[in-house]
């Protein structure tokens, strides 16, 4: 009977323990972003030469992301994204700086939410249209519920706050209640 049984649990089948993912790599150090620095001035020399203008920033930073899901060199990668995020941040462009920062943290250890709602609040709220101060809106308020989810209430709180501000902004005061209540 005790055969019986050990045939019977060679023929069921186990579980196999699946090999850990290998933990994302830091972002460079500074020195090892030298060299990358000048690569990038030099192959994105024209489409950086037009970032004075939000036009030119927002054509700029997607011509770097664009560049980055190609890019195999870790630091040239960094800065191709780094660089997409600021323009992105600088243009009022609060889809390009999701899009640069889900990327970088695809590749890369980086806090995702505190970078993205970092670079979200360097987005002047001043010079924004309503369209841009509703993108900018959202995207606070999906990091909020991101932090919330992840019991990081500080951080909800002050994506929250940029939220409402971004919503004034549009001239939506219902979703600015919203956002406060």
């Amino acid at each position: 009977m005790i055969g019986a049984v050990a045939a019977a649990g060679a023929d069921r089948p186990t579980m196999r323990q699946l090999p850990t993912a290998a933990p994302l790599p830091r972002p460079p150090s500074q020195r090892d972003l030298v060299d990358a620095r000048a690569a990038v001035n030099a192959r994105f020399r024209e489409p950086l030469s037009h970032a004075e203008t939000a036009a030119g920033a927002r054509a700029a930073a997607a011509t770097l992301v664009a560049a980055a899901l190609d890019e195999t060199d870790p630091a040239v990668k960094w800065l191709l994204l780094d660089e997409a995020r600021r323009l992105g941040a600088a243009a009022g462009g609060a889809e390009i700086v999701s899009r640069a920062v889900t990327l970088t943290s695809a590749v890369f250890a980086v806090d995702e939410l505190a970078l993205e709602l970092e670079s979200l609040a360097e987005i002047p709220l001043r010079p924004l249209d309503p369209g841009r101060a509703t993108r900018l809106a959202e995207a606070a308020e999906r990091i909020a519920t991101r932090a919330e989810t992840d019991g990081r209430a500080d951080l909800a709180a002050d994506a929250r706050h940029l939220a409402f501000k971004a919503w004034q902004r549009a001239g939506n005061t219902a979703a600015a209640r919203r956002v406060q209540h």
